[in-house]
């Protein structure tokens, strides 16, 4: 892994997101660690032995219930449905007061699974598509291909009704080109898509500049799940954003998670567009998205996390944050032309739809790691939070690995 040494546009006015270790939008559960397909650069290793037993499930749940202040539960792993008694786990997070999302590559979804999930109180589902993945049937697809396979998700969760659909994908360099493609079809499934994010690879490789150490005691990172032989160039925010703007060129991003040592940069970047299928007419600004966190927080208790659908296809009803939001405001004026020159645009359902950019951790020049502040991953290991990214490094090794630059050959030490 290389150095991060450019430094991304700043987030300017953007919003920044109030979430912390203790009061967040999310929270992350793994009842398994178990998975049915590799995907390259995963950050758990697949243990086949790891399904945890109800109770224990119920314990955590109340565990991170007492820690920290959360309006959803990721419920992941590995992969949540090889679980056996995953419908009761849901029903247990659901019974916990959660909106349980199930983080999934989507493999062993049935649509007989899907209704038992849906009865059990399920809010939604981040289905984990990309095009490093060895899925059965899609090995070696490209992002545009794997569309269909998306096609195919949003489909069913739609006609099994009142579920939030989103999906997440990997980004590696060779197919950061598809993004786009994979923006368009998301765009023209607005009425079926709530959110999507995109992630950029972090990976380990041995010709990296750094040394490994965990208590003092090197390190071998070359067994890890997220171990590469090749060197993968390290994408940023604005790499992945600039291919969001070749389909939506005045999209902006409106809020954001700074990073742990670098509070300026853009970990985590948000934002979310207000259209009909056959046109978008702009988007929520940062005094929205405030306003919406704001309020939630008054009023219920929790940070937002992932609304119903029902409310991103009432996207009219955001029209009346044009009083506070100047975004807003552009986004009513366009529909309203719209609408002078079409009047079936009037009858025409207006939704809501989020796109996160997601920037994984860096490593800077001197080996500090820039992860998330803030982060909405958090879960519980021998009592404590600790972001899903990490959970391998202190199972394998009771600790986060730091990193240290290696020393110049010949250098005196």
């Amino acid at each position: 892994m290389a150095a991060t040494k450019t430094r991304a546009k700043a987030p300017g006015r953007m919003y920044r997101m109030p979430w912390s270790a203790s009061d967040n939008a999310m929270t992350w559960l793994e009842p398994t660690r178990k998975c049915n397909i590799v995907c390259d650069a995963c950050f758990t290793t697949n243990d086949p032995a790891s399904d945890k037993p109800l109770v224990r499930i119920e314990e955590e749940i109340a565990a991170l219930k007492g820690m920290r202040r959360s309006d959803g539960m990721f419920i992941a792993g590995g992969e949540p449905l090889t679980h056996p008694d995953i419908v009761e786990i849901v029903r247990l997070v659901r019974a916990a007061g959660y909106k349980p999302v199930l983080v999934t590559n989507g493999v062993g979804l049935t649509n007989a699974l899907l209704a038992e999930l849906k009865a059990a109180g399920c809010h939604g589902f981040t289905f984990h598509v990309d095009s490093h993945q060895s899925r059965p049937g899609w090995k070696g697809k490209t992002e545009e291909e794997l569309n269909a396979l998306r096609q195919d998700f949003a489909d069913r969760v739609r006609a099994a009704g009142g579920m939030v659909c989103g999906f997440n994908v990997t980004v590696f360099p060779d197919a950061l080109p598809d993004m786009r493609k994979v923006v368009a079809w998301a765009l023209r499934n607005i009425d079926r898509v709530q959110s999507y994010s995109m992630t950029a690879v972090r990976q380990v490789n041995p010709a990296m500049p750094f040394d490994a150490y965990v208590y003092g005691r090197k390190l071998d990172l070359g067994d890890t799940a997220y171990s590469s032989p090749d060197l993968v160039a390290n994408l940023m925010n604005d790499d992945m954003f600039a291919e969001v703007r070749e389909v939506l060129p005045g999209f902006r991003q409106t809020a954001f998670l700074g990073g742990t040592v670098r509070p300026d940069a853009k970990k985590l970047a948000m934002g979310s567009l207000i259209g009909t299928k056959k046109q978008v007419f702009g988007q929520l600004g940062p005094k929205s998205m405030e306003l919406m966190q704001s309020a939630h927080h008054f009023l219920r208790g929790t940070y937002l996390a992932f609304p119903r659908p029902r409310l991103n296809r009432q996207g009219r009803s955001a029209f009346l944050l044009a009083l506070f939001d100047p975004d807003v405001r552009r986004a009513l004026r366009a529909y309203l032309k719209a609408v002078a020159r079409n009047p079936l645009t009037l009858f025409r359902r207006v939704y809501i739809q989020s796109i996160n950019v997601e920037q994984a951790f860096d490593v800077l020049p001197n080996g500090e790691q820039d992860h998330c502040d803030g982060c909405p991953n958090k879960s519980l290991w021998n009592g404590q939070l600790v972001s899903a990214c990490l959970l391998d490094e202190y199972r394998r090794w009771g600790g986060p690995a730091y990193l240290v630059p290696k020393a110049e050959p010949g250098a005196t030490p």
